[in-house]
């Protein structure tokens, strides 16, 4: 009797812990919402509340890496912004597990002005990205630590009128050295 009383304790008390991964799943999910609605209202100084101010965010090649929450605001999003005033958050899929948050999705906005050296269109241009969050809470407070992304900068060129085939075939038929110059 006294067996079947432990297991029920047991199974009891293991409902909790079953449902923690859960919720802190959806904490963080949520987290990464609220901080993708901050996103898209356009202005820097916005993220504060969503980000450590160590922040760390890992981009693809020719954008790199900015150590901080004001590189990332200032010398990142800034300049993206100056690029595409008005981006607008599309469909995105929304994952999480521990404290990772994944999503794949995009951004549609005006190229206003050159980015990356890519000259502006002045057209709605479609800017898919997948990104990685990782999740950190302190003291009971719980913002985003870190972030892995990448987008389709090759989607951008070819929205611009680039010919992708040609421009692969451009680069490829070169030497990295050439590009120094």
């Amino acid at each position: 009797m006294s067996d079947d009383l432990d297991r029920g304790d047991s199974q009891r008390n293991e409902a909790p812990l079953r449902e923690a991964p859960f919720r802190e799943a959806a904490l963080n999910k949520q987290l990464v919402r609220d901080m993708l609605a901050a996103l898209v209202k356009n202005r820097v100084g916005l993220m504060h509340d969503h980000w450590w101010e160590d922040m760390v965010w890992i981009g693809p090649p020719g954008i790199g890496t900015m150590r901080g929450l004001h590189q990332f605001e200032y010398d990142l999003r800034a300049s993206f912004l100056h690029s595409f005033p008005d981006k607008q958050l599309g469909e995105s899929i929304l994952l999480a597990e521990g404290e990772w948050v994944a999503a794949q999705g995009y951004f549609h906005a005006t190229f206003a002005r050159d980015w990356l050296g890519i000259p502006a269109t002045g057209r709605s241009t479609r800017i898919r990205y997948t990104d990685f969050w990782r999740v950190e809470v302190r003291g009971g407070i719980r913002k985003l630590a870190e972030n892995r992304v990448t987008i389709d900068i090759l989607h951008v060129l070819e929205q611009s009128g680039y010919d992708m085939g040609q421009v692969l075939r451009y680069l490829g038929a070169r030497p990295p050295e050439s590009f120094n110059e």
